[in-house]
């Protein structure tokens, strides 16, 4: 495993997202099997918050999500954070 550094922390973050991604969707499927609804956590955050949290651009999306939804900024924060 390579050294735990600046340069190193985004792609241990994608990975890891990248992980969930598809554990999400595999939750998904097997929900639908089993005739149990799901709803996927993000499945609520409109898409262009998401496009600009993947970016990087976390203020950005704070009030994009604030915009569209007329969310507090604490909320915004708490729902992009989770991202």
């Amino acid at each position: 495993m390579p050294a735990i550094n600046e340069a190193f922390i985004p792609e241990m973050f994608e990975r890891v997202n990248r992980r969930l991604r598809a554990i999400e969707e595999q939750l998904a499927v097997l929900s639908e099997k089993a005739g149990v609804p799901y709803t996927a956590p993000m499945a609520a955050v409109p898409q262009e918050v998401v496009e600009l949290v993947r970016a990087g651009k976390t203020l950005d999306a704070i009030r994009k999500y604030r915009e569209l939804t007329g969310a507090s900024a604490q909320e915004a924060h708490a729902i992009v954070t989770g991202i």
